[in-house]
């Protein structure tokens, strides 16, 4: 004889969470490789800096003006996956009033307060290109 079988509910809950726990798990991991590998190279003038305090953290960040007049902001932070843990030092060296040849990584979601992050910087003068590779 045919038995009807019921779904219990708190089964439906706990499987759902942990589809939803591997989904993100994996979303994110995904995400943080392609983000380190989303190279852009932007000339850009320093307009301004800032540290923005969160609970108990910092972020860096590097307000700058393109050669198109456009506003970017970008985020000076250590990375995992590009092996630099020298953020402070680097933010340091960037100087506000002077033109650089910016490369990032990374994207820019304005909801998330997720910025483009500098891993390497050249500084841009008249007379000629000053390298600075960082370390």
């Amino acid at each position: 004889m045919y038995r009807k079988r019921y779904v219990n509910a708190e089964e439906l809950i706990i499987g759902t969470f942990i589809v939803f726990a591997i989904v993100f798990v994996i979303g994110g991991i995904i995400f943080s490789i392609a983000a380190n590998y989303n190279e852009q190279t932007y000339v850009a003038t320093v307009t301004d800096k800032d540290v923005k305090n969160y609970n108990n953290s910092s972020k860096y960040l590097v307000f700058t003006k393109t050669e198109d007049e456009e506003t970017r902001v970008f985020s000076v932070e250590d990375s995992l996956l590009r092996f630099r843990w020298n953020s402070s030092d680097v933010y340091g060296e960037i100087e506000v009033g002077k033109t650089y040849q910016f490369t990032t990584v990374g994207f820019r979601f304005e909801i998330l307060s997720m910025y483009e992050n500098i891993i390497d910087f050249e500084e841009i003068s008249s007379d000629s290109a000053e390298v600075r590779q960082l370390e």
